[in-house]
């Protein structure tokens, strides 16, 4: 009996992911080339996945990594984590950088719970139509797909101030669908004196409605807050800490919208001020500089990654040995530089971040191996 009971100890252990073994949390932002996809292992081993990145045909071309699409690359991620399923899954808008390779994913890699807005909100005009470029990937388009990809799967509709708890990890939803918090979370509520400034109340494109309606997630790891918020637009960030911040401090920011400057508010900064900023960008998507400027000139930030350098801008480079992918010669960028969908192939390098839950936050570039240690409180 005592055998057969070791056996089976023995076997669940064997089954839980290695992952688990040193009590870390662990992050991984995919190169998307300018998309959305961000993975989260605790260390029970639940997963978290933040958006897909693009579809099949757009986003990136074959490239040395052996990835074709977006789902390649997410696979692949997951697998070197020892991730054989996806628990849950957020999508936090239906842009074809952010839901677009959901429909591959699925065909590649279980996932048990998808968690969204609801419904699109976005949609084509009378006699409007989709340019080539973006053939097929409308949200119009885009989101009947995405219905028929989670039929039989467990389906959550984000709402503000929803808690969904993840193993040892909570997503505290704190904007969704159009709406935002309706009051401070503990620890915020201080006045934000950005608010009042003529650039946090100065006007910019949402850069389509879905924008808005994106799925804001303040994640919590021990003593650790993590942001990621989708594309969610500059007017939603202003509602979320104007007049008082409802969100306060953050340790690690998943920079808004990829860098774009129709996003990261100076009043949403200026609330969270963050430790450390992670900004997902592709060489010719996102990586705007005021964004850049902006969060690097934040109080008390102690370390800014990108997982890419940005094309038109390399001076806004900074320590190059925390960017994942670094440019190729300008004469391969100025051979991509007029069509949407293809740049110069590169390696497909992430920036991974380890966290303890007292507040050790190990980040780490893919490319070098390079690596810091920040202690956050």
């Amino acid at each position: 009996m005592r055998k057969i009971l070791a056996a089976a100890l023995l076997a669940s252990a064997l089954s839980v992911p290695a992952v688990a073994a040193d009590g870390t949390l662990k992050i991984v932002s995919i190169d998307m080339e300018g998309g959305g996809g961000t993975l989260f292992v605790t260390p029970e081993g639940k997963s978290l996945l933040i958006d897909t990145g693009w579809p099949s045909g757009a986003g990136l071309l074959p490239s040395p990594d052996g990835a074709k699409n977006s789902a390649d690359r997410i696979v692949a991620a997951a697998k070197k984590l020892g991730v054989s399923k996806i628990d849950y899954l957020i999508v936090t808008h239906y842009h074809m950088d952010h839901v677009g390779g959901v429909m591959e994913l699925v065909k590649r890699i279980p996932v048990d719970t998808f968690i969204d807005h609801g419904p699109n909100a976005e949609h084509l005009g009378p006699g409007e139509v989709v340019p080539p470029d973006l053939a097929g990937g409308a949200p119009d388009q885009l989101y009947p797909k995405y219905l028929e990809t989670i039929k039989g799967h467990k389906h959550i509709v984000a709402k503000p101030g929803q808690v969904i708890a993840m193993g040892s990890m909570t997503d505290t939803i704190v904007s969704s669908d159009g709406v935002t918090l309706s009051k401070p979370l503990a620890g915020a509520g201080a006045p934000i004196a950005a608010c009042d400034t003529a650039e946090s109340k100065s006007t910019r494109a949402d850069g389509g409605e879905e924008n808005t309606r994106s799925v804001a997630s303040l994640l919590r790891f021990g003593k650790v807050s993590i942001a990621l918020f989708g594309d969610l637009s500059w007017k939603k960030e202003r509602e979320l800490s104007c007049p008082t911040g409802k969100l306060g401090h953050v340790n690690l920011l998943i920079v808004t919208q990829h860098g774009s400057n129709i996003s990261s508010n100076p009043a949403s900064i200026a609330d969270m001020h963050p430790d450390i900023a992670l900004m997902g960008m592709g060489g010719k998507k996102g990586g705007d500089g005021d964004p850049i400027k902006l969060i690097k000139a934040s109080p008390g930030l102690m370390g800014f990654w990108q997982t890419h350098e940005s094309f038109a801008h390399p001076e806004w480079s900074g320590d190059k040995n925390m960017i994942a992918n670094l440019n190729p010669p300008p004469a391969a960028i100025a051979a991509h530089a007029k069509a949407m969908f293809t740049s110069p192939p590169d390696e497909g390098h992430a920036i991974h971040a380890e966290i303890t839950t007292d507040g050790r936050v190990t980040m780490t570039n893919d490319r070098n191996g390079y690596s810091k240690t920040y202690q956050v409180k």
